[in-house]
Parts: structure tokens; C-alpha cells; sequence
């Protein structure tokens, strides 16, 4: 939204810096200075034409070498557009938020008053049976076997306890599988809660967010807060006011985010031991305690996470062997800080990067959720006169619009999604497996059967449509 450079200034003190140097040092200077002026100029393109593609509305810290190299704030705190993002706004970070629970129990670790295999019976939780067999490294991995949180009667932590007071059997046997449920985290919060005597959020507050320099991040924060952005979808609607209670979550700015990476990663908090256990994740795809953490020989190369609440949406990436650290947070959620997290590293090595491009799945879904025909004219159309703005390339699009319209049990207009999807990718055995489970659900199952054998003629591999064309014919 608005650009932080000038080359007159930038070149000018170059040379005022440099008039008394020798030329060695002049020439090195004016190179380093040239080469960062450059990064940070195509930093500032990339990030002003995502604003203007609709793909960015946030607040981005870029890092280099324990050096902010660029900072900026692009669009708006709520879909009025009444008031610019400044450097002061807090974000809702979503799953981000779930690190200091991880970090305040490896505190607590360090302190002697706990063991990554302790059952969390033994601090008298009061929960059922099921607490003797699960540990805290289950929580950390969420291999626990709880369920997800029933979100549609809960109000507030008292009514997560009374679920969770409830369950009578877990999903799983602790440990030998994985689900990404909530309910670990509640329990980390009351566990360090049990052992330190304290509030969770007091606890945060004095052990992590002070000494991390975090002063402007808020636990909890409230709409009452004037420094909180608002969410808001793509048809410029924010979200509705949160009537959830769940307590215990960070609310930063860009700042803060950064503090806490260099924290995190410098031994400020925790040991680098306690750092590496907390990246212990069930398998290759599954989250950890910190998100996802890149390895070779044993050594953290890359650490990010990705969090999101409704239309808040935040990633965080650190290249530890470049020292890069990148902070991008948004309150008009589009899928695209991982593409311009992505974009960023590119341009600090000098390679070639690309400007992300519109999801076209947001932009034609409320219309195709309001007629299916008139959503399919717009796709067309956005084809047809404003083909690089949006990814038509992307075959997931049209996949994730016809499986959102089948949990809408918009069957029939999901059938036509899938025919645009194999009209767009006919080559592509996934249209076809799709199209296939589309109209099985509609009870047609000649079709279903014709799709799943295209989709396995296509791919021989595909075990799915194996199974499908076996329990059809059956």
C-alpha cells in the first residue's frame, strides 16, 4: 500500500557514508548497500502488488541476520476501510498461538517439575481413566487419541472441561496414532497451571512474553482492544464477534512475532534440547508442538508454522542457516503466505520469485453457493479477461470448491463443479475420482462407476478408485 523507499535518499547516504573511506571499503559498502536496497525494493513490489491483486491485506516483518530489512502494513483493520493497519495492530495467529503452551511446559521441565512422560493423571485433573495412559509427549504430538472439541455447544473453558470430563473412550490407543485436536492444548494450559500455582495467562505473561521483549502482545485480547484488527472475508464482510471462550491465546503484532522467533531460537527461553523435543512430530506430515521443522543431519534447517482463525491468517518462517526470519499476518484470509513467505527467501538468494495469484476458488464461491450457473460465467469470465490475476492453473481450486459444495449437500451443484474441473484438467485423474464420489453420493452409481474407472485408467495407482469400483459392483 505504500512503498518505504527512496533510491535518492539510499544512494545520497551511500556516498555521504563512504567520502572519507578507501576505495576498497567504499566499493564493498556501496555493493552490500545496493545488493539489501534491491532485495528490499522487490520485497516492497511483491508485497504491494499481492495488496493490489486483493491476494494481501496485513502487516510483514522481514529479518536478516538479527536485522529488520523491511516492515510495512498493507490495507486495512476491518472491511469498512475506515482505518489503515499500523505498525501497533494485533492479529488473531491462530494455531501459532499453541507454541507457548508447548514452551511453558518445557519451562517447567528445565525446572524439574515435570517429565515429557509423565501421565497426566498425575496432576489430579480430575479427568477419567483414560488421563493414566495419556502423557504430555501425547499432548505435545497430539497423538493423545482425544477427539476434537465439539465447538457446537461450547461456550467457554468450563464447558471443554465438561467434555472432556465426559469422554469415556479415547479415539485411539495413546501414541500409536494422530489428531489435531484442541483438546491437547487445554490440557497443556491446566497442567502448567497445576504446577506453577499461577494463571496460564500470568505464567505466559512473566516467563515468556516479558522477557522475550513481547510487550505490546496481548492474552485474550477483545474487540474492546482499539489496536485489534477485525477479520473480514473477500465480499468485504467481517467475521462475526467470537462467543467462544477458550483462554490462554497470544494476540501480537508483527514486532512481537519477531521477538518471539529470536527468543525461541537463541536459548533465551529454553534449552536448544527442550527446542529440538518440542519439534518431535508423529510423521512427516503431521504438526508438532512448533509447527513444522526441517531437519538434515539432525540439524534444524527451517522452522514454520502456519495459524489460522476464521479469516485471520499468519505464517512464520526462519531459515536458521540464513538467519532469515519472515513474519506475515492478515486479517483477509486467501491460502497465500506460504506462496509470498516462499517469494521472500527467493529474492534473499537472488532468485527468480513469482507474485502469488487470486484464489479463484474464493473469488467465484459465494456466487456459485448462491447459483451454480452464474458462479460457472464468472469463472469463465475472469478466464477469458483477467487470466494472470487469478491461478487457473491450480487444479486444486475447482477440487476444493465441489468438495465444499458436497458439505454443503450441494450435490447437484458440485456435479457441475466437477464437470468444469474434468473440462479444465481432462488429463488429471483426481477430476474424475471427484466426479466419481460426486455422483456415487447422488445415488447414480453407472456414472460413479464410468468416473472411478477414467480416474484409475489414468492412474493406475489410485487405491481409492480401486476401492470404490470393487464396493460399487459388489
Amino acid at each position: 500500500m505504500k512503498s518505504k523507499f527512496c533510491l535518492l535518499v539510499i544512494v545520497t547516504t551511500i556516498f555521504m557514508g563512504c567520502k572519507n573511506s578507501s576505495n576498497t571499503i567504499t566499493n564493498n559498502f556501496i555493493k552490500t548497500n545496493k545488493d539489501l536496497f534491491i532485495k528490499e525494493t522487490l520485497i516492497d513490489s511483491l508485497m504491494s502488488e499481492s495488496y493490489n491483486r486483493g491476494v494481501f491485506n496485513g502487516n510483514i516483518l522481514v529479518a536478516k541476520n538479527n536485522k529488520i530489512i523491511y516492515q510495512n502494513e498493507f490495507g486495512y483493520s476491518d472491511a469498512s476501510k475506515s482505518k489503515a493497519l499500523n505498525r501497533n495492530s494485533i492479529f488473531n495467529i491462530g494455531s501459532i498461538g499453541k507454541e507457548f503452551n508447548a514452551v511453558a511446559l518445557m519451562i517447567l521441565k528445565e525446572k524439574g517439575l515435570l517429565t515429557l512422560d509423565d501421565h497426566i493423571s498425575k496432576f489430579e485433573l480430575q479427568l477419567p481413566d483414560w488421563s493414566t495412559k495419556v502423557t504430555i509427549r501425547d499432548l505435545l504430538k497430539y497423538t493423545s487419541g482425544l477427539p476434537k472439541i465439539n465447538w457446537s455447544h461450547i461456550k467457554n473453558d468450563e464447558d471443554i472441561y465438561a467434555d472432556l470430563r465426559n469422554i469415556e473412550h479415547l479415539n485411539f490407543e495413546p501414541g500409536s496414532d494422530y489428531l489435531y485436536s484442541n483438546n491437547n492444548v487445554f490440557i497443556q494450559r491446566r497442567i502448567v497451571e497445576k504446577l506453577s500455582g499461577m494463571s496460564f495467562n500470568d505464567f505466559v505473561q512473566k516467563n515468556i512474553l516479558i522477557p522475550s521483549n513481547m510487550l505490546e502482545a496481548v492474552l485474550d485480547a477483545t474487540q474492546k482492544n482499539p489496536q485489534l484488527v477485525a477479520a473480514f472475508n473477500n465480499d468485504m464482510v467481517n467475521d462475526r464477534p467470537m462467543d467462544i471462550e477458550f483462554s490462554g491465546w497470544v494476540y501480537p503484532n508483527a514486532n512481537d512475532m519477531y521477538y518471539w522467533l529470536s527468543s525461541l531460537h537463541s536459548g533465551k527461553l529454553i534449552s536448544k534440547e527442550s527446542l529440538m523435543l518440542l519439534f518431535d512430530a508423529y510423521a512427516k506430515d503431521s504438526e508438532s508442538a512448533l509447527g513444522k521443522g526441517i531437519f538434515e543431519n539432525k540439524e534444524l534447517l527451517v522452522h514454520e508454522h502456519h495459524g489460522s482463525s476464521f479469516n485471520y491468517e499468519s505464517f512464520i518462517h526462519y531459515n536458521v542457516k540464513e538467519g532469515l526470519s519472515i513474519i506475515l499476518m492478515t486479517n483477509n484470509k486467501n491460502h497465500k503466505l506460504h506462496e509470498i513467505a516462499e517469494s521472500i527467501e527467493n529474492i534473499s538468494n537472488g532468485r527468480r520469485f513469482s507474485i502469488p495469484q487470486k484464489s479463484i476458488y474464493l473469488t467465484i464461491r459465494q456466487t456459485c453457493y448462491d447459483n451454480i450457473n452464474e458462479g460457472i460465467e464468472l469463472y469463465k469470465s475472469l478466464k477469458k479477461n483477467d487470466p494472470n490475476t487469478y491461478n487457473f492453473s491450480n487444479e486444486n481450486e475447482l477440487n476444493q470448491l465441489g468438495y465444499k459444495l458436497i458439505e454443503k449437500h450441494q450435490i447437484e451443484k458440485a456435479i457441475k463443479i466437477f464437470k468444469l474441473y474434468i473440462s479444465e484438467f481432462p488429463n488429471l485423474a483426481n477430476a474424475y475420482d471427484s466426479m466419481g464420489e460426486a455422483y456415487y453420493l447422488n445415488g447414480n452409481n453407472n456414472l460413479a462407476l464410468i468416473n472411478y474407472k477414467k480416474s484409475l485408467e489414468l492412474n493406475p495407482n489410485n487405491t481409492n478408485a480401486i476401492e470404490m469400483i470393487k464396493k460399487i459392483q459388489n
